[in-house]
């Protein structure tokens, strides 16, 4: 009977070890563009999903792990229940940060104002790095966390599927303005002029606010650290300069339509085998065709100016957050089109677009959190069934 058990057990890592991506050409054009091809993917990534953490037989499974959901997806109490937590945690006082550090940091004045300093600072060697990916994924789950630790929150992180609103930003529910939505867009400003970004070589229009959020979360926000990197001549001295201000919305489907599409996410899962390539596509890197990427993208389609495409200081915009869950389930679902050969894979240095050159990245390394958790093993942050994770998407 042993024997048969074993064999049944080889038999069954055997058939993990085969399952493969399907290739895009299963699917035609009109399904990859509608997101019918997106949906029989996430399918078939959740039975893969729930077949390999079943067999591991842990504490943490497929029916105990927390279920992230799409933010329209989640009750309007949930959804108030978030947007609540989230603004208490921009009021609660630093809980890292020491009074001497203050005169470092003089614009931390939150929980959440840490949150944006620690990405300020690490900016150079979490992007287009080995440990982009996994650093946002610790870097979301902790916001989480204190989200519950904090400020009472009992529900999960929301992502957002900016796919569905990819045509025309300025309608979806999400930004809508009402009690139940993530706020609002900004304030339309009439009469301004295109934005040329000269690294992307990219001459974009004015999107549909450029004003502060009016309506909503968020609405009374009052944001401290940042710009660091906009081109609107708008920047800060230093780093963590405080300078109080609005939160800006200037929403832009300029971006999205070309960058965050069902077919952006299609072509990206499907069609990038090897992590290198998958890491690229993403944040538009070595692709002259696509500079932004659904990551790229998913910043500037908040337009300019606006606080989410500052690349230092993007958290600002609490969007920022269901932003970065989307890519980790869209990493989750990668990952699990091959989990054995996926699961523990990376490739890359720690340093942006190795500038300085740096060593290759190890998953023995130990990552940095900053104001927001003790350091963290890159191998640990892999597998969202296990360490501090337990959690899967909708």
């Amino acid at each position: 009977m042993l024997f048969f058990s074993y064999l049944a057990s080889i038999a069954a890592v055997a058939g993990f070890a085969i399952a493969q991506s399907p290739p895009l050409s299963n699917f035609s054009s009109e399904d990859i563009a509608s997101g019918a091809a997106w949906e029989k993917v996430q399918k078939l990534a959740l039975e893969r999903m729930q077949d390999n953490v079943d067999f591991r037989g842990k504490k943490c499974n497929f029916e105990t792990a927390t279920v992230r959901k799409e933010f329209r997806n989640m009750t309007l109490e949930h959804r108030k229940s978030f947007t609540n937590a989230v603004e208490c945690l921009q009021r609660l006082p630093p809980q890292v940060m020491t009074h001497e550090q203050k005169k470092q940091y003089p614009g931390v004045h939150s929980r959440y104002d840490e949150y944006v300093a620690t990405h300020i600072n690490y900016t150079t060697t979490i992007h287009m790095t080995a440990d982009f990916l996994a650093w946002h994924r610790f870097y979301v789950h902790s916001f989480e966390q204190d989200l519950k630790k904090h400020c009472g929150y009992t529900g999960h992180m929301p992502y957002w599927n900016w796919a569905e609103d990819a045509e025309a930003l300025d309608q979806s529910e999400i930004f809508n303005g009402d009690e139940y939505s993530m706020g609002s867009n900004g304030v339309y400003i009439p009469n301004r002029d295109y934005t040329y970004l000269g690294l992307q070589n990219v001459n974009f229009p004015p999107g549909t606010g450029g004003g502060c959020v009016h309506s909503g979360p968020f609405s009374k926000t009052k944001l401290h650290l940042g710009p660091i990197d906009s081109p609107y001549n708008n920047n800060v001295k230093s780093d963590y300069e405080d300078n109080p201000r609005c939160l800006v919305r200037d929403l832009n489907s300029f971006f999205s339509t070309q960058y965050n599409t069902y077919t952006n996410v299609t072509e990206l899962l499907l069609g990038e085998i090897y992590i290198e390539g998958f890491q690229g596509l993403m944040q538009g890197y070595g692709s002259d065709a696509n500079r932004f990427g659904v990551h790229g993208g998913g910043h500037w389609l908040g337009g300019g100016p606006s606080d989410l495409e500052d690349m230092h200081s993007s958290p600002n915009d609490p969007i920022f957050f269901l932003h970065h869950a989307m890519l980790d389930k869209i990493w989750l679902v990668w990952q699990y089109m091959d989990i054995w050969d996926r699961q523990f894979i990376i490739r890359g240095t720690s340093t942006m677009g190795n500038s300085p050159p740096s060593p290759d990245m190890q998953l023995t390394d130990k990552i940095p959190f900053g104001f927001v958790a003790p350091d963290q093993t890159f191998h640990d942050l892999m597998d969202t069934f296990a360490g501090s994770f337990c959690y899967r998407y909708d």
